[in-house]
């Protein structure tokens, strides 16, 4: 039998003492001195040096690894400016000179003299020819020959890319001073009437003008004594197709030939077929155009060239 004594909900003594979860502690410290920020300085300053030290590392192998990147990218860029300068001095490369061709049918005489104006440094210039024809001549023809001797012009030669050539014809005996370019893209021929501000486009004749290293390599061999300078007049008759041509029909005639053109009236020419023709001395000299460009001086005599003025007076007024 069991006899209860005490009720079972009364807690037991115990001789034990509970110890606080949480006791205030006071540690001593030098006055003066914030023991929290100590401790924290401290604690960071041992983070810190931990820190500092990887990201040094890091910091090392980053700024190598940009170093290098930014020395390659530098010397590509170097490389690929220098190449494309290069191309570009090269689409540059043209020939400027000028020339007298003699008139009288056996070739005597000076058969071509050739200067450079600017003493160009490319390598042009330091051919024989430039050479020779530094020692033979001092500058552009002198106004004062004589132009029933000479036919005389001056020329620009695209020798890079073999696609363009400017020919000046200042003036000859018994024409009209213009300008020829000669488009080998668009295989077209424009004149630029100077004094009148107008332009006249054409076919181009491979048959009689050449492309511009052919044309400075026949030069050259004039000039050396290869070659006898073909002085044949050849005589073409022409005429001008009325109106101008308006601006979708100049798309068309290449970029060439439109920057000389830019802002005057611009004619088509195409050769005159059948009905009777003036003979080329009873033309006025304004009807005239010449050059030469390789197979002997060519003259264009323009039929119609006092009516295509007039008709160009009329649409002006």
């Amino acid at each position: 039998m069991t006899i209860i004594t005490k009720p079972l909900s009364e807690k037991k003594p115990t001789d034990k003492l509970e110890v606080p979860l949480v006791t205030n502690e006071t540690l001593d410290a030098p006055q003066g001195e914030d023991v929290e920020a100590g401790s924290e300085t401290a604690e960071s300053r041992r983070r810190f040096v931990i820190l500092h030290a990887r990201a040094r590392r890091v910091s090392t192998t980053t700024t190598l690894l940009l170093s290098l990147t930014a020395l390659t990218v530098v010397g590509v860029g170097i490389i690929g400016g220098t190449y494309l300068y290069r191309q570009f001095l090269r689409s540059q490369l043209h020939f400027r000179g000028w020339c007298n061709i003699p008139y009288n049918s056996d070739g005597t005489g000076h058969t071509a003299m050739i200067v450079s104006p600017d003493g160009g440094d490319n390598e042009l210039s330091d051919s024989d020819l430039f050479r020779t024809f530094r020692h033979a001549n001092n500058g552009p023809p002198s106004p004062d020959n004589n132009l029933n001797e000479y036919f005389q012009e001056s020329f620009e030669l695209d020798l890079d890319d073999d696609v363009y050539e400017k020919i000046d014809v200042p003036d000859f005996r018994e024409g009209r001073s213009g300008r020829f370019i000669h488009d080998f893209n668009t295989n077209l021929t424009g004149i630029v009437d100077l004094t009148g501000k107008r332009c006249f486009v054409m076919p181009l004749n491979r048959d009689m003008v050449l492309p511009p290293r052919s044309l400075f390599d026949l030069i050259q061999k004039m000039w050396d004594g290869y070659y006898k300078v073909d002085t044949q007049v050849v005589r073409e008759t022409m005429r001008v197709v009325i109106p101008p041509m308006n601006d979708d029909d100049k798309k068309a005639i290449g970029s060439y030939i439109s920057k000389e053109c830019e802002g005057v009236p611009v004619y088509k020419l195409e050769k005159y077929v059948g009905g009777v023709v003036k003979r080329s001395a009873d033309l006025p000299n304004d009807a005239k155009f010449a050059q030469f460009s390789g197979r002997g001086i060519v003259e264009f005599d323009i039929v119609n060239f006092e009516e295509a003025m007039n008709s160009l007076e009329k649409i002006t007024n």
